[in-house]
């Protein structure tokens, strides 16, 4: 089960009138990059936080929090990683780093977990590159986004930074939109729930982004 199954869950459930606009599900994430002791990037940090209503349909959708105690149990904890992390072969993630200008593919979800705090449902994960890669002298850019803007990733600072090289800094940039980009979105706004952009990757336009550079 894909993580974009929660997405058609929450048009299926939840809007049964002629609900509008492009994005439905809102997420905040955070980021984070994992180095080896040979100085080279091995891994990716990624987690995602779900808004208070897509909790509310997790919890109907997966019958979770069964006898009411305000936590998850591992059956609980089970069931949304597998949702979450069980991406289908074609699914990226909406997780793409790029590195001296070139996509730079990875792996697939390792060490999920789950959390719920606050009422909301916070999944995180490891993505491992598909080979190490050295950042020094080069910049690589880490952006969340998807490709129909369904979901919209607004990437803050994480809540435990994982410690960078000597020399590494990390940079969120934040996506400003200039005027064609507002055009754009009030379209997309517009846009019914069974409606698909007809823009080709129009997720990357409004994308935040994490700019990472060594040396």
């Amino acid at each position: 089960m894909s993580h974009r199954f929660w997405g058609l869950l929450f048009v299926v459930m939840c809007l049964g009138g002629p609900a509008k606009a492009h994005p439905h599900v809102f997420v905040d994430a955070r980021t984070g990059f994992i180095f080896g002791t040979d100085g080279q990037l091995e891994a990716l940090r990624i987690s995602w936080t779900y808004d208070e209503f897509t909790t509310l349909i997790l919890f109907e959708s997966l019958n979770l929090d069964f006898d009411g105690d305000g936590q998850f149990n591992d059956a609980d904890r089970a069931a949304v990683i597998d949702g979450e992390t069980n991406w289908d072969p074609e699914y990226k993630g909406d997780v793409y780093l790029e590195v001296a200008g070139q996509d730079y593919p990875l792996g697939r979800p390792e060490a999920a977990a789950v959390t719920l705090e606050s009422n909301q449902v916070e999944v995180s994960f490891d993505l491992l590159m598909s080979q190490p890669v050295r950042i020094e002298g080069a910049t690589a850019f880490l952006r969340l986004y998807d490709p129909v803007f369904f979901y919209a990733y607004a990437i803050l600072p994480a809540k435990d930074p994982i410690a960078l090289p000597e020399g590494c800094q990390a940079q969120i940039v934040p996506f400003e939109p200039n005027a064609t980009e507002n055009a754009l979105q009030e379209t997309l706004t517009a846009l019914g729930r069974e409606e698909a952009p007809t823009q080709e990757n129009v997720g990357r336009l409004f994308s935040d982004e994490v700019r990472l550079t060594c040396g």
